[in-house]
């Protein structure tokens, strides 16, 4: 009797995590379609995104980003993150919030590398979602790339505009 119950159980159980995986699919997928209505929409000229089976990036490229050494949050910024935030808010995934920079040295302020400063760049981005936005803290991992890991070659001004960037990575 007890091993026809726990098989009873365990068929609810197998069946609960099948419900649940697909429930989690259908809100991934929901996401990724409100992912790609952003970088489509007239704020995309600063945006791109990429969405596969393992991740859905979203790309915030430099005018809409920082001041040239700073970490500090702009406006613009701030309003471009309001949509992100209002996408990644509802799903319970793990997002990565990568900072990158282009390879002109640091001479002044308060990072020391362009290490330092994609670090710190990418904080802030987690520091505005958790306080302005409320999403929860526990959700975010936080890496810093300098300039590491470019898009473009570094040898033109819009080279290494494109290689200025925040990469927001929900993992799926």
């Amino acid at each position: 009797i007890t091993k026809g119950l726990e098989k009873k159980f365990q068929g609810a159980t197998s069946a609960e995590v099948r419900a649940e995986k697909v429930v989690k699919k259908f809100t991934e997928e929901e996401t990724a379609s409100k992912v790609s209505d952003l970088a489509q929409s007239e704020k995309s000229e600063y945006t791109s995104v990429e969405i596969n089976e393992k991740q859905i990036k979203i790309t915030l490229n430099s005018p809409v980003l920082f001041t040239p050494g700073s970490a500090q949050l702009p406006d613009a910024t701030k309003i471009a993150l309001n949509d992100v935030a209002k996408i990644i808010k509802p799903v319970p995934n793990t997002i990565i919030i990568e900072g990158h920079t282009d390879n002109r040295p640091i001479s002044r302020g308060q990072y020391a590398t362009n290490w330092e400063l994609s670090v710190a760049r990418a904080y802030s981005v987690i520091e505005y979602f958790v306080k302005s936005k409320n999403i929860p803290a526990g959700r975010f991992v936080t890496a810093g790339y300098g300039e590491f890991r470019p898009v473009e070659g570094n040898e033109t001004e819009e080279g290494r505009a494109r290689n200025r960037r925040i990469e927001i990575v929900m993992i799926r």
